[in-house]
């Protein structure tokens, strides 16, 4: 049991805070054991997924290099349709 728990129940023992209140403390009182291990699971995640992140982010510029002018001659034929439908108004 960590100190900061154990305070408040030593509070409650010595007659300072009623039980009703020493509950509510404990409800609202920050675990530091649980942010802890999310802390290390959360790193834990990064380690392993960062090599990977590099060489999948490089793949995606090369990927969206390629398929630049397809995009771009998509778009370009797309408003052309879009301006002959509105009779060029666009």
């Amino acid at each position: 049991m960590n100190t900061d728990r154990q305070t408040i129940l030593s509070l409650v023992a010595m007659g300072r805070i009623t039980p009703r209140e020493a509950e509510r403390l404990l409800a609202v009182w920050p675990d530091g054991d649980d942010a802890i291990l999310r802390l290390a699971l959360c790193l834990a995640f990064a380690a392993l997924a960062l090599p990977g992140l590099k060489e999948m982010f490089t793949e995606i510029t090369h990927t969206l290099v390629a398929l630049m002018p397809t995009l771009l001659g998509t778009a370009h034929h797309t408003l052309a349709c879009v301006t002959h439908w509105l009779g060029g108004i666009v």
